[in-house]
């Protein structure tokens, strides 16, 4: 007689009302749920100003010489370099000078939090994001500018470091038993003028190096391309809070209306 009872009392099945009734009640509760949330979404788009973005980009140009001692992988990891020279010391205080003059004062922290550095391919982007549109694309071209200015400079004392170790390794490479230099040039060498010119150019290797920035003559740099004007923001923009506080309202009115109606529970003969 209990194996009879058994058979007759199948597993329970449990159905969400919501979709099992047919009053519009929870339909109209789940729409209500809705307009609360993009009405919510609207309100905070207008409480919480957007944030904009400006790009500036700063482009490189590779020589690769052959028989050289530069790989393309050093001067790949040139160009990562360049991305770290953004908030090389001078970079960064000649930027922050610029700004103080126009009365914007700025510090190494906040530049820190409001820019991001991207390499694509040859180039080196600087991104910076403001609740100014003006002012972020003020501050990456000025940034790009800088930088472009100091990459030039350091690019001139890599070709005077870059000559001063050619001359240097020719003179050294005279003093050796097997001499690799032209022989008409080691024949002009004297002890006084060998001692001299090493001198010389020791003094000009350690004087140029710092000033490179450990960049050499192979990579040197073509622009910069100043910041445009962001028309869009980056987040918190109107259409985009209207559309989650909606996403976040169907949520809501979904479990408020099953709370509300609880589950049926259908038992199958």
């Amino acid at each position: 007689m209990n194996a009879d009872k058994q058979t007759k009392n199948p597993p329970e099945d449990y159905v969400l009302r919501l979709f099992s009734r047919k009053s519009l009640f929870p339909w109209l509760l789940v729409l209500a749920c809705m307009l609360a949330g993009a009405l919510l979404g609207a309100l905070l788009s207008l409480a919480l100003p957007p944030v904009y973005e400006a790009r500036a980009l700063v482009s490189t140009n590779l020589e690769l010489v052959q028989d050289a001692n530069i790989t393309e992988i050093m001067l790949d990891a040139e160009i990562n370099h360049i991305g770290e020279l953004v908030f090389h010391p001078e970079v960064v205080n000649a930027l922050i000078e610029k700004e103080a003059v126009q009365g914007n004062m700025l510090t190494l922290e906040q530049l820190k939090d409001s820019t991001s550095v991207e390499r694509q391919l040859m180039n080196t982007v600087i991104k910076v994001r403001s609740r100014d549109p003006e002012l972020a694309a003020r501050i990456a071209s000025e940034w790009a500018e800088i930088l472009f200015t100091r990459l030039n400079e350091a690019y001139t004392h890599a070709v005077e470091l870059s000559s001063a170790k050619m001359q240097y390794n020719s003179i050294r490479d005279c003093l050796t038993a097997q001499p690799k230099a032209p022989k008409t040039f080691c024949a002009t060498l004297t002890a006084d003028n060998t001692r001299a010119d090493l001198e010389r150019l020791t003094q000009i290797i350690i004087a140029e190096s710092p000033q490179t920035l450990g960049l050499t003559v192979a990579l040197n740099v073509s622009q910069y391309q100043p910041a445009a004007l962001p028309g869009e923001p980056l987040y918190y923009s109107r259409g985009a809070l209207i559309l989650g506080g909606a996403l976040a309202g169907l949520a809501a009115g979904f479990a408020l209306a099953e709370l509300t109606s609880g589950l049926k529970r259908n038992d199958e003969a």
